[in-house]
């Protein structure tokens, strides 16, 4: 590629931090409509970790010092690997799978073909409390270039793993106005989800609606994403997440 057109190419890429969570509640038998290409996008928010033996490990590994919550136990660290997923577009297997999944009066243009968007995040520290475990990590990013809307093509995914239009519409006015991470949850799990307020801010709760199980918080700080849980309750894991300083 001549050197001009690589210069156009990178000025013309556009990167959105993610500091929001958010659930899409998705349809799994929809979810095989996914082309296998898209696929590298979803993580797990609780990616494994290797286990290290002190905190000094673990920031030195990671190349941030953690911020802990208060705890009368002590933790076990582990270090989970930095994530890079990686697709290039194919707009016939998108435009098949919103055919496949029924989903009309949504395409992908022609010259999104051969795009390439990415997520990616820095290496994290887990810490394992024993009855509660939180992870921790610089802010997840979402990148393409400028000619595909994030907001757009997250939109066509819904569309493909059953998300209706006026829902997808609505999950893709919220991400243009306040990016977000979605988390897939399918439709037939009874889940309580729900915004709770933290001294860091909004954070997004998730539990069995029957409120027995774990359950999980995540939420982010100016520079860093969290994602707690363990067999606790509501009012516990905010005075946990509370306890953590903000900087």
């Amino acid at each position: 590629m001549p050197l001009l057109w690589l210069l156009i190419a990178l000025q013309s890429m556009q990167t959105v931090a993610l500091k929001r969570f958010e659930v899409v509640r998705v349809n799994p038998d929809q979810m095989t409509h996914m082309p296998k290409s898209l696929q590298a996008l979803f993580v797990d928010p609780v990616p494994s970790a290797e286990p290290v033996d002190t905190l000094d490990q673990a920031a030195a590994r990671a190349g941030f010092t953690p911020r802990l919550p208060k705890s009368s136990n002590k933790p076990e660290f582990g270090v989970s690997d930095s994530i890079h997923g990686e697709a290039t577009i194919s707009s016939s297997e998108l435009n098949a799978a919103l055919n496949d999944a029924k989903a009309s009066n949504t395409a992908v243009p022609q010259n999104w073909d051969n795009m390439k968007i990415a997520i990616q995040q820095g290496q994290g520290i887990l810490a394992d409390y024993g009855d509660f475990l939180i992870t921790q990590a610089p802010p997840m990013t979402f990148s393409a270039p400028s000619t595909v809307p994030l907001d757009r093509f997250l939109e066509v995914v819904f569309r493909i793993v059953g998300v209706s239009a006026p829902d997808a519409a609505a999950l893709r006015q919220k991400f243009a106005s306040n990016p977000a991470a979605f988390f897939p949850i399918p439709v037939r799990y009874n889940m309580d989800i729900h915004e709770v307020r933290l001294n860091s801010g909004p954070g997004l709760l998730l539990q069995n609606g029957d409120k027995v199980g774990q359950l999980a918080l995540a939420w982010s700080s100016a520079d860093r994403s969290y994602f707690l849980t363990g067999f606790l309750t509501e009012a516990q894991v905010i005075e946990i997440a509370n306890s953590i300083p903000n900087n």
